[in-house]
């Protein structure tokens, strides 16, 4: 086949057609199936156009639920209501004086941000009772788990 220059377009579309005439007696044919052996099926099959039906692939074919298997039944299924959970316990002084501390330190930034002069004493009050607030909360922090406690979720 020669090869048309690139101005004949004419020449192109007719190199490409006869490319593409061709392009099905490039692909392997299957073996034809043990079942089929008589001479006219083989010829039956080989006299057919080589469009033929492609089977969808398996992953994305629809499957049809197996009528011996039983399907749950979800109407006596019960929701699920977690337990409630156990009340909280009070804070001991020190973790209340470190969260008051914290909540000084806050309330002082937040009022001057707003622009708000203090003086002095009560931005070192404010730096020296979140240290001392953060301080008392650590120390407050359990050394152990407890060894119920598991490692995350639940299923």
């Amino acid at each position: 086949m020669a090869r048309p220059s690139e101005d004949d377009r004419e020449a192109v579309d007719r190199a490409f057609a006869e490319m593409m005439a061709g392009y099905h007696l490039t692909a392997e044919r299957p073996d034809p199936s043990p079942a089929v052996e008589s001479a006219d099926v083989v010829a039956e099959v080989a006299a057919e156009p080589e469009l033929t039906r492609i089977e969808p692939h398996p992953q994305f074919r629809f499957v049809e639920p197996d009528p011996l298997v039983p399907k749950p039944d979800r109407s006596l299924a019960e929701p699920y209501v977690p337990e409630p959970l156990p009340p909280l316990q009070r804070p001991g002084i020190p973790a209340l004086l470190g969260w008051i501390g914290i909540g000084y330190a806050v309330l002082a930034v937040m009022v001057a941000a707003f622009g708000v002069r203090l003086p002095t004493w009560a931005g070192w009050l404010a730096v020296g009772g979140f240290l001392c607030g953060f301080g008392i909360l650590l120390t407050q922090l359990p050394r152990t788990r407890p060894p119920d406690a598991g490692d995350g979720a639940v299923l």
